[in-house]
C-alpha cells in the first residue's frame, strides 16, 4: 500500500447528490466569468490582481488533500482546541476553502462521535468543487454545508457578526500574500464573525525545508508568553507524536540548513520567489506573532508546532549521536546488549509501517509543492523550460527513489488556537 493509500483510504470525496442542506451566495468577488486560465499545462485561477502562485487543478488540490489528512493525523482531529472534545461547535467557518475537503473531514469526524448537526460555511474567491455555484453540491450526503463565493481582499465579508463557534484559517498565507505582512484587516473580521468564547484556529506549513539534526527528546515545557515556536504539549502528547513518526519542535530543537543539494537551491529560489509576491517562505513563524497582538480581544493562545522528517533519519537507524535510549546509550548498544544483530544499512530500530507512510506522505507532498510552483521557481532560479525538466526530473529522482532526504530534512507544520474574549473586561 502506498503512502497516499494509507491516508486516503477512508476519506474518500463526498456525495455530489442534491440536498437541501446545501446553499450558496452569489458572487461578491472580482472573478470574470471565465475563471479559470490555462498556463504550463496546469490550471490557475484567472485574476491577474491576485498573486496566488499555486494552480487549482486536481493534481493541486489531491496534493492539499494529501496535506489535509496528515495533518489531521498528527494533531489527532480536525481541531488542536480542547473546548471541542466533549461539546463540538454548532457552526464551523473555513475560510479559503478550496475543496471544502477539511469541512468534509471536520465532519466526518464529529458524526462518527454521535454530532451531524454541525453547520457548516466555505469561503473563498471561486467554487472549486462541484458544478459551479449549484446549489444542490455539497461535500458529503448530509452534511449542512453553505458555500460563500467573495474575494477576501474586500472586506467587510459577507458573513454575520458573531456567527461562528470555530473559524479555521488553513494554509492561507499564499492566498492572501502582501495581506499577511499587515493582518490586522483580516483578524478585525475573523473576531469579527467569531462567537464570544469560539476559537479561531490556524493551520500552517513552512515553504522552506530545514534538517533536523541528531537530539534527546525531552518532555516539552510550556512556552514563555512571547515564543511563537514552543509547542503546548505535555510529555504524552511528545511521545504520542513520536509514535506517528514526528518531532514536537520546542525553542531548543536543533535545526540547520539542509544538505540535500536540490532542496538546498529550491531554498533559495523559494525565498526568492515568494518574497516577490509578499509571501513568506517561513509563514510558522509569523502566526504566534500575528496572535499576541491580538491579546486585548483573545485569549488562551496555544501552538503545536511540529517537525515532520521526509524520510528515515541516518542517525534515528543508526543511533550516532541522535536518538537515545533514556539510559543515555545509543539505539545500537542496547541492540547489541539484547543480542540483536544490527540490520543491514547500520543498525537502529526501523520505522514502523505507519511512520513511513507518514513521512512518504510529507515527502509527496512537498515535491508536489516544488512542482505547483514551477512558475514561480522557474523564474526565481532564471532557468529556461529544459533546464528546469532536467532539475525537476534529477530533484524527484533523488527525493523519491534515492533516499535524498536520510540526512534529517524535515516539513514543518503547525497548529495555533484561541478563543475570543466573552467582554472587554475578561482577562
Amino acid at each position: 500500500m502506498s503512502a497516499q493509500d494509507h491516508f486516503i483510504a477512508s476519506s474518500t470525496e463526498g456525495s455530489v447528490a442534491p440536498s437541501s442542506a446545501s446553499t450558496s451566495t452569489k458572487p461578491s468577488s472580482t472573478i470574470s466569468a471565465k475563471p479559470f486560465v490555462i498556463r504550463n499545462n496546469r490550471t490557475y485561477i484567472n485574476e491577474p490582481t491576485l498573486l496566488y502562485p499555486l494552480p487549482v487543478d486536481l493534481a493541486e488540490l489531491h496534493r492539499q488533500s494529501l496535506r489535509t489528512l496528515m495533518l489531521f493525523q498528527v494533531f489527532g482531529g480536525p481541531t488542536t482546541a480542547p473546548e471541542f472534545s466533549n461539546k463540538p461547535p454548532s457552526s464551523v467557518l473555513e475560510v479559503g476553502c478550496g475543496s471544502a475537503f477539511w469541512s468534509m473531514m471536520c465532519h466526518r469526524y464529529f458524526a462518527q462521535h454521535g454530532h451531524s448537526s454541525i453547520s457548516f460555511t466555505g469561503l473563498d474567491i471561486v467554487p472549486l468543487v462541484g458544478t459551479g455555484l449549484d446549489q444542490n453540491w455539497k461535500p458529503d450526503k448530509d452534511m449542512k454545508w453553505r458555500f460563500v463565493q467573495h474575494d477576501m481582499r474586500r472586506t467587510p465579508w459577507p458573513l454575520p457578526d458573531n456567527e461562528f463557534d470555530l473559524i479555521m484559517v488553513k494554509d492561507m498565507t499564499m492566498c492572501l500574500s502582501t495581506f499577511m505582512r499587515d493582518p490586522n484587516t483580516l483578524f478585525e473580521e475573523y473576531l469579527r464573525m467569531l462567537k464570544p468564547g469560539g476559537v479561531l484556529e490556524f493551520w500552517e506549513s513552512d515553504h522552506s525545508i530545514r534538517m533536523l539534526r541528531p537530539h534527546v527528546t525531552k518532555p516539552s515545557v510550556m512556552p514563555a508568553p512571547d515564543s511563537d515556536s514552543d509547542s503546548d504539549d505535555s510529555s504524552e502528547d511528545e511521545g504520542s507524536v513520536a509514535k506517528l513518526g514526528a518531532y514536537v519542535m520546542t525553542n531548543n530543537t536543533p535545526l540547520s540548513a539542509p544538505l540535500n543539494p536540490f532542496l538546498v537551491e529550491y531554498n533559495s529560489w523559494v525565498t526568492k520567489g515568494l518574497d516577490a509576491l509578499g509571501v513568506s517562505a517561513v509563514p510558522c513563524t509569523l502566526i504566534g506573532p500575528y496572535l499576541l497582538q491580538e491579546a486585548e480581544t483573545l485569549m488562551e493562545l496555544r501552538s503545536k508546532r511540529l517537525a515532520i522528517p521526509l524520510s528515515e533519519i541516518r542517525w534515528e537507524r543508526e543511533g550516532v549521536g541522535g536518538v537515545v535510549t533514556k539510559d543515555g546509550k545509543s539505539y545500537i548498544d542496547s541492540m547489541k546488549r539484547k543480542g540483536k544483530s544490527a540490520d543491514s544499512k547500520g543498525g537502529g530500530k526501523g520505522l514502523t509501517a505507519s511512520q513511513a507512510a507518514l513521512r512518504r506522505t510529507a515527502l509527496e507532498t512537498v515535491v508536489g509543492m516544488i512542482q505547483a510552483l514551477e512558475p514561480v521557481l522557474r523564474d526565481a532560479s532564471g532557468k529556461s523550460q529544459d533546464e528546469w525538466d532536467n532539475w525537476s526530473g534529477k530533484m524527484m529522482n533523488d527525493l523519491l527513489r534515492e533516499g535524498g532526504t536520510s540526512w534529517g530534512e524535515c516539513l514543518e507544520v503547525g497548529a495555533w488556537s484561541a478563543r475570543k474574549k466573552l467582554s472587554s473586561s475578561t482577562s
